[in-house]
């Protein structure tokens, strides 16, 4: 069980990877979309933030948003799975 929760919470931190690398997420449409809650967005985009990920936070005409910053990411960084 321990297991299964670790995989589906790796699984989210790459479908946030995957949908900031394709457009401008706010933190609400990240939730609706991965079906968790705000402030687990919040602490998935901190965890892979400190994990090297160029994740910058930009603020558009009525929200703010993610995007990456970089196309630039280290070897071993980059998002190798499309978002189904």
């Amino acid at each position: 069980m321990r297991y299964d929760r670790a995989v589906a919470i790796s699984k989210r931190h790459e479908d946030i990877l995957v949908l900031v690398k394709s457009g401008t997420y706010s933190s609400d449409a990240l939730a609706e979309k991965l079906n968790v809650s705000i402030p687990t967005i919040y602490r998935d985009v901190l965890f892979l933030k400190r994990q090297g990920y160029p994740i910058v936070s930009v603020k558009l005409s009525s929200k703010w948003a993610y995007q990456l910053g970089s196309n630039d990411m280290p070897d071993g960084m980059r998002v190798r799975r499309r978002l189904r």
